[in-house]
């Protein structure tokens, strides 16, 4: 079940309908191009396609992909170990943005976590995204930051903070 704002609703079914799938290797050309699309350079946050086709082979590692009439929407990339998750990278292409693609990612995520008997899920972000304000209606919670975390093009420096959700006895 997807949760979200009306309106995030409302403008959901007015693009038409919305499917997940997991994913794979197979997939990482048009990941590859939906993340060149929605990272800038200057943080540093992206992946490379030696990255990400390194973090897809790693046992427990999962590509959930949203699809909006067959075009790619968004996708997530997270890894389960033991009763851990970590959400690795979340991204939504610029022209499905604020419609509530990454709010339905998060909430598949989090179902599939409890499903799976998963107690917390972790992620980092750049400490002046404003993705950080989603994490936070979603139930996240800021822990710590990481210094130094990003690399930008220009060899600046950017911190991360630190989220966690708890899943074992919170809804």
């Amino acid at each position: 079940m997807i949760e979200n704002n009306a309106s995030s609703l409302f403008l959901l079914n007015q693009l038409g309908d919305l499917h997940f799938e997991y994913g794979g290797l197979e997939n990482l050309p048009e990941v590859m191009a939906v993340m060149e699309h929605s990272f800038s350079k200057t943080y540093g946050e992206s992946w490379n396609n030696n990255q990400c086709r390194s973090m897809l082979c790693l046992p427990g590692t999962r590509l959930l992909l949203t699809r909006i009439d067959g075009d790619l929407s968004g996708f997530a990339i997270s890894r389960a170990i033991a009763s851990e998750e970590e959400l690795l990278m979340i991204a939504v292409t610029p022209e499905y943005r604020k419609i509530g693609i990454a709010t339905a990612l998060l909430q598949q995520i989090t179902l599939r976590a409890r499903k799976e008997n998963v107690e917390v899920i972790f992620l980092e972000v750049r400490s002046d995204n404003p993705a950080q304000s989603l994490y936070q209606q979603l139930g996240f919670e800021k822990i710590g930051v990481r210094a130094a975390y990003y690399t930008g093009s220009d060899e600046a420096k950017y911190d991360a903070n630190t989220f966690r959700k708890l899943l074992k006895n919170n809804n």
